[in-house]
Parts: C-alpha cells; sequence; structure tokens
C-alpha cells in the first residue's frame, strides 16, 4: 500500500504510483496495447488480488483498449475469468480488435459494453507459414485446431453457433459497429 514519508525510514511512494493502487483498489483493471504474456500475468495478478481474501471482493471492471497480440494467453485469462466467482465488467473504448475482442467477451454475460465510439474488428486466427514443408504442415493441424477453438469460445459467449459465427470471422478482418456487435452476442450493450 502506500506509504508516506511520516513513517520513519520509509520512502514516499511516488504519485503515479498511488495513483495506480487506488484505480486497482476501486476495481478498475486496464488492458491498453498489445497483449501479450506480461500483460496477462499482470491482469491475472490483479484479478486474484481483487477477488481472493477479501470478505466481500470489490466488483471489477476491465477496461479494453487494445489492437489485439497472442491468442494462448489471451484464452489462458479468459479460462481464469471464467472461473471468478465475482462479475467481471468488460467496457471496450478506442479500438478493440482480434484477441482483445475475445477478452471483452469473455466479460459476465450482461456486463460487456462497448463505447459508443469504440471501434470492434475480428478476425479469423492468422499465422506466418515459413519453415519446411513438415513443419507447415503439423502447424497447419494446429492453426485449424486454435480456429475450431476459438469458434467454440466465440460460440460459448455469444450465443451464437459456430457456423454462424464463421460467417463473419473468415474474413481478413470484420469491423462491426458496437451495434452489430450487440446483434452478434460479442456485447450486451453500448455505452
Amino acid at each position: 500500500m502506500s506509504r508516506t514519508a511520516d513513517e520513519p525510514g520509509k520512502e514516499e511512494t511516488p504519485p503515479m504510483e498511488r495513483y495506480q493502487e487506488r484505480i486497482l483498489e476501486k476495481g478498475h483493471l486496464l488492458l491498453f496495447g498489445e497483449i501479450d504474456e506480461d500483460m496477462i500475468r499482470q491482469l491475472i495478478e490483479q484479478l486474484l488480488y481483487l477477488t481472493s481474501g477479501k470478505k466481500r471482493p470489490v466488483p471489477v471492471t476491465m477496461w479494453i483498449n487494445s489492437t489485439g497480440g497472442l491468442l494462448q494467453p489471451t484464452f489462458a485469462l479468459a479460462d481464469f475469468v471464467s472461473r471468478l466467482k465475482v462479475p467481471i465488467h468488460t467496457v471496450g473504448m478506442g479500438t478493440v480488435e482480434s484477441a482483445a475482442a475475445l477478452i471483452l467477451m469473455s466479460g459476465s454475460k450482461g456486463k460487456r459494453a462497448l463505447m459508443r465510439n469504440c471501434s470492434l474488428m475480428i478476425h479469423e486466427y492468422s499465422w506466418s507459414n515459413s519453415g519446411s514443408f513438415t513443419e507447415m504442415s503439423s502447424r497447419m493441424k494446429e492453426v485449424q485446431h486454435t480456429i475450431k477453438k476459438q469458434l467454440a469460445f466465440m460460440s460459448r459467449h455469444s450465443g451464437k453457433t459456430a457456423e454462424e459465427l464463421k460467417a463473419i470471422v473468415r474474413h481478413e478482418e470484420t469491423w462491426l459497429t458496437p451495434e452489430e456487435a450487440v446483434k452478434w452476442g460479442i456485447i450486451d450493450k453500448v455505452l
């Protein structure tokens, strides 16, 4: 927690660090920028802090402004969120793309939203295709498995079938308005 200069032998906590602590204490998590393993680890640590060891856990709101990133760490966060007993509000702002859209969807049903001017983009999992034929063949099997997993995840969180969702994720990029995102079950409301 924050320390002040009044405590003997302790350094004062920098103002920005105190501000970040206050945001966290109020249950606000910020997912801004590219999604990687370090970001996901930090978010899981913050969720653990907010939801365990307290008589009354703080309601959690995850604010998302991200162009996406790594898919496997995204699934790790989504799996973790699904095990929590506390409702998780997810709010997209600015831009929510790719893996970030899956995190947005992983919020508690009825508590997933986009700000009115947010851009939302979803697409089918993509990969680079360098290496030997054997390596690419093996990788292609994993890619097909990952695409099925992505569609199953989206189906579970949207209420749409995997077949219905294929229509919008088969393209390189599908941009949806917040209202279209509600129609597709990706979010529940527009703020």
